[in-house]
């Protein structure tokens, strides 16, 4: 049972064959034995662990034991290649005496250190494909009914066999780790050729930055600031309400830095209470905790020469906000129940729903963690406020999610998409994404989404298009009233089609007028 648990728990070789060799020895009352294994050529039998308490000199066996003699026949009036040869267990009650086999070569060694051997047992080391790895050899047993040095009596082969088999186990998982690991090397050496090879490619095929699915007035100014933050090493803060892509907005970041072809690894801060969310951010020490049964890398350290995403850095715990700002400022991290400094080298993006001002004024959020990481804030645009990007979204859902479904990809009649258009998604995109995967689901073979096929609060519309109120932007009262033209105009643009002379009739303003608009500010047909 001891064999065992070590077999399944214990991964070095000799600390295990040593324990092999020694229960053996407990069990026949021997004075010594070795573990005698095959070499990859199946040519000679090599001494791995060898124990004898009185003369440790003799403990091993320095010079191998040849298979073959020079023949090449097997040389089977050696005792242990007789057992690896036959898989027969070789049991001599006197060694001396034993004129079928040849043992000077033992007797030339042993008389060096002072041991003589009386007694040999020989037993095969089988695998589980019974094929033979070497022998379990026991030195002088002495289960004799008086005491002394004798012959093994052959109950205890069996016994002994099952600790040849303990150490055949524990060798062939050696044999096995060792191989794993030249594996491990070869593809290690494979996937580092092949991610040159991708990064040849990803250079020749950058991911294109305007591939944000849209193309109104603040989708594109958002897209051009998310263009400028990804040429700079600064800390990147996403501002926006729940569902506006903040995830995207920062993948697409990191996607179009120079650390590209480093991992992108991203944590939302509100999942896990302070205590995990530290470990899983910095990592831990072995016995840091019940639980840490081993030193673990946390997410900083993954994210090493990347992009770290902190979603929801708003909800963070303030005892851990201390510990995100020592890392922005000095680079470096300490592992939870660790007391050495690691260094990191990381790029962080945040973002929140939440006002962190307030959140500042609460106590909740330390000042000097958000001046740190505004160097480079960017405000998302909720989707109410480009309802001309919502047809594009509702047809690039349909179409991924059709895919996925095997169905062909269905068109919206007037009336959804004006109800689409017309809703002030609360839920911004990711809503939008529900309500069209909802549709799709009801939806019949060969029909059109329609009305009934919308949740009626959005169905309830009724095609009326709302432009959005003016959202409290910075800047003067000049560039915020032009911000706000520009999104009339575009509403007013889509619900006629984009047919310029009837959207300056619908604003009361001359064609000319709007044409002007149009270039000032760079509104353009979606698609």
């Amino acid at each position: 049972m001891d064999l065992a648990t070590r077999v399944a728990t214990v991964r070095d070789l000799e600390s295990l064959l040593g324990a092999v060799i020694a229960a053996a020895r407990r069990l026949t009352k021997a004075e010594a034995g070795r573990i005698l294994v095959l070499d990859h050529a199946v040519r000679n039998l090599h001494c791995v662990v060898g124990q004898n308490d009185a003369h440790p000199d003799v403990a091993g066996m320095p010079e191998a034991v040849p298979v073959y003699l020079a023949n090449e026949s097997y040389n089977l009036r050696d005792p242990n290649v007789y057992a690896v040869v036959t898989g027969k267990v070789v049991n001599l009650g006197d060694v001396q005496s034993a004129s079928s086999f040849d043992v000077s070569r033992l007797f030339a060694f042993e008389r060096r250190g002072g041991f003589m051997t009386r007694s040999f047992v020989a037993v095969p080391l089988w695998r589980p494909d019974r094929l033979t790895l070497g022998v379990l050899q026991i030195l002088n047993p002495s289960l004799t009914p008086d005491g002394r040095v004798g012959a093994l009596p052959v109950r205890y082969e069996r016994l002994l066999a099952s600790f040849a088999a303990h150490a055949a186990v524990a060798i062939t998982n050696a044999r096995l780790f060792d191989q794993n690991e030249a594996l491990i090397r070869h593809l290690d050496s494979r996937a580092t050729r092949l991610q040159e090879e991708n990064t040849r490619l990803r250079r020749m095929d950058k991911p294109n930055p305007a591939g944000f699915v849209g193309n109104s007035a603040p989708m594109r100014a958002a897209v051009d600031l998310m263009q400028r933050a990804a040429q700079t090493h600064v800390a990147v803060l996403l501002l926006g309400e729940t569902g506006t892509g903040k995830e995207v907005f920062a993948r697409a970041i990191h996607h179009n830095s120079q650390r590209a072809e480093k991992p992108f690894i991203a944590q939302n801060c509100a999942a896990l209470p302070e205590t995990l969310l530290e470990s899983e951010l910095f990592g831990h020490r072995k016995g840091a905790f019940t639980g840490a049964v081993a030193d673990k890398k946390g997410l900083v350290q993954e994210a090493e020469g990347g992009t770290l995403f902190l979603d929801e850095i708003g909800d963070m715990p303030i005892g851990l906000q201390a510990k995100i700002l020592r890392m922005l400022e000095e680079g470096s991290i300490r592992r939870v129940g660790g007391g050495r400094v690691e260094p990191v080298n990381v790029r962080v993006v945040a973002a929140t729903n939440v006002n962190l001002p307030e959140k500042i004024e609460a106590g909740l959020f330390r000042k000097d963690l958000f001046y740190r990481l505004n160097v480079f804030p960017m405000s998302l645009p909720p989707l109410r406020e480009r309802p001309s990007d919502v047809p594009a979204l509702a047809d690039h859902f349909l179409v991924a999610m059709a895919a996925s479904l095997g169905r062909p990809v269905p068109a919206l009649t007037p009336r959804a998409l004006d109800c689409l258009v017309g809703w002030h998604w609360p839920g911004n995109v990711r809503e939008l994404r529900n309500v069209v995967e909802r549709a799709l689901v009801l939806l019949d073979d060969g029909e059109r989404i329609d009305t009934r096929h919308l949740p009626p609060a959005i169905a309830g519309v009724g095609g009326e298009v709302r432009a959005a109120p003016p959202r409290a932007v910075d800047g003067d009262l000049r560039s915020i009233m032009q911000s706000y033209e520009a999104r009339i105009i575009e509403t007013k643009l889509f619900e006629t089609g984009w047919n310029q002379s009837r959207a300056a009739r619908l604003l009361r303003i001359s064609r000319r007028s709007l044409i002007d608009k149009l270039q000032r500010y760079e509104l353009k047909p979606p698609g």
